[in-house]
């Protein structure tokens, strides 16, 4: 297929499905709304550029720490109770600061690290058992990449909906305000999924305790490694942004055009268009940035566009480079890429010290090699081992 566009099944949005993406959805603010949290309470603790790119890393490190578990655990234990426990370890992340701050404690960055590593694990295990099994054991095979390519939009629109909520609440509300807010989103999320009923299924035999499955896919490397620079680039921008509420507001508009436009504008385009012309956006607002126009909404909304177009091209291609059979784990492979890839570029921001023309020039660099690879290698590898 040239554009591997996906059917509407209407069927596919009952009340479960429905309470599955809100419960993505949710997690995913909260995860920002804490990032957000610890932010503020490193500005508050002077904390240097060093001290806070490891803080910000330390997550990016968490998201892989249980993955190689996930497998085992799905088939031992009840899917649903996996991911509900993951998502109570997250609350008892979100809030610690407050605890330990309120208890006389000292937040070191060690601790804060310590915290955003156990958060990153926790969040990354939630992630995987929610969108490469619960996700696809409820919909019926010919619905599941609708399911996946539409949950996903909902961990993307997290990007600019998260920040917009920490800021909200910390303007209105106060620094530790923001802790609860973070706790109230995760608790919906836990109530969605115990709400939703999931089938039984027999669990396989001769299961590792260890293993790839669900987790990270080895045939999907290149595609791993070009998304993840593209991400680290979207990372290095919002580092820029962090206290700019309008900024993440005016990116849900770009998510939305790129919505639109996947529809209408890249229906029938080449397999290769929306990932170039998201690059080339991505690379035009960074330009406005240098060139002291980064004020203006045409930046946000062009990063949104581009970031939307982007994950949602990359997502069916990890989707049509597995084999059936491993769809979950090209699931987990794509989240993880994205995820990380962000929290790469935030903590490249904070080491860079603040210095917006620097990391702007970074991000630009990134985003000119990662179109230099998908262009000359990625796109050619792709088309050369997909599956489907």
């Amino acid at each position: 297929m040239d554009t591997q566009n996906t059917p509407i099944h209407v069927r596919l949005w009952n009340r479960d499905f429905w309470m599955l993406a809100f419960a993505e959805l949710l997690v995913s603010m909260a995860v920002y709304v804490q990032f957000f949290y610890i932010y503020r309470i490193m500005l508050a603790w002077d904390m240097n550029a060093r001290e806070m790119a490891t803080v910000t890393a330390a997550f990016g490190i968490g998201l892989f720490c249980l993955g190689g578990f996930c497998s085992y655990l799905v088939q031992r234990k009840r899917r649903n109770r996996v991911c509900l426990n993951c998502m109570l370890l997250l609350a008892i992340c979100f809030s610690l600061p407050y605890l330990i701050t309120s208890f006389g404690g000292n937040l070191t960055y060690e601790w804060l690290a310590g915290i955003r590593l156990a958060s990153g694990a926790a969040f990354g295990l939630a992630q995987m058992v929610l969108t490469s099994t619960l996700i696809i054991d409820t919909t019926e095979a010919d619905q599941r990449t609708e399911a996946n390519y539409a949950t996903a939009w909902f961990g993307r629109f997290a990007v600019s909906l998260g920040p917009v909520a920490a800021l909200v609440t910390y303007s209105f509300a106060g620094l530790h305000t923001m802790a609860w807010t973070a706790l109230a989103l995760d608790a919906v999320a836990v109530l969605l999924i115990f709400l939703v009923d999931f089938p039984f299924r027999t669990p396989e035999d001769n299961v590792r305790v260890f293993s790839l499955d669900r987790f990270l896919l080895p045939e999907s490397w290149m595609l791993f490694i070009n998304l993840l620079l593209i991400t680290s680039v979207i990372g290095l921008i919002l580092s820029l942004q962090l206290t700019n509420m309008s900024f993440f507001a005016m990116m849900m508009i770009g998510f939305l055009l790129a919505i639109l436009a996947e529809k209408h504008v890249f229906v029938n385009a080449e397999l290769m268009s929306e990932t170039v012309c998201g690059l080339i956006l991505m690379g035009f607002a960074l330009l406005l940035m240098l060139s002291n126009q980064g004020q203006t909404a045409t930046v946000p909304i062009l990063v949104g566009l581009a970031a939307g177009l982007i994950g949602s091209r990359f997502l069916l291609f990890f989707i049509k480079l597995s084999q059936h059979c491993k769809r979950g784990t090209s699931q987990s492979s794509y989240f993880l890429a994205w995820e990380s890839g962000i929290t790469l570029g935030l903590a490249l921001g904070f080491w860079a010290g603040y210095s917006t023309r620097h990391i702007m020039l970074i991000a630009l660099a990134i985003d000119a090699i990662s179109l230099l690879l998908y262009v000359a290698f990625t796109h050619k590898w792709y088309i050369k081992h997909k599956n489907r």
